[in-house]
């Protein structure tokens, strides 16, 4: 007798969200695309579990891509209309060369602790 077990990635795409501010580029009440990554339990080709979920958002005007903290990421995924807090995001790549300053909007190297034109501190 041989068992068949598996682990496999899974990927679920969970619609347009709409959040509050992207820091990357300053975008304000953007709506975006929200993911949601998986791991899942196959049991004899049956998928029993879904396991270490994460969610993650792209900004739709710079690219950056965003990780949501799961417990506001599972009030997403119930809430079609729920909103991102912003506050409960972090980056996690760059979707540019260069960030852009959330007061001014010119574009400011990723190193960059001000902004070059108008000095706002990033």
């Amino acid at each position: 007798m041989f068992f068949f077990i598996a682990v496999v990635s899974g990927r679920e795409e969970l619609g347009l969200r709409r959040c509050g501010r992207f820091p990357c580029c300053g975008t304000v009440g953007a709506t975006a695309p929200v993911t949601c990554v998986f791991q899942r339990f196959i049991l004899f080709f049956i998928p029993l579990f879904r396991f270490g979920r994460r969610y993650f958002v792209s900004c739709p005007n710079c690219g950056a891509v965003y990780e949501i903290e799961p417990e506001e990421g599972r009030r997403i995924e119930r809430d079609p209309a729920a909103e991102i807090d912003p506050e409960r995001m972090h980056r996690v790549s760059s979707g540019r060369a260069a960030n852009f300053c959330p007061n001014c909007g010119s574009p400011v190297p990723l190193d960059a602790r001000y902004c070059p034109r108008c000095g706002t501190r990033l």
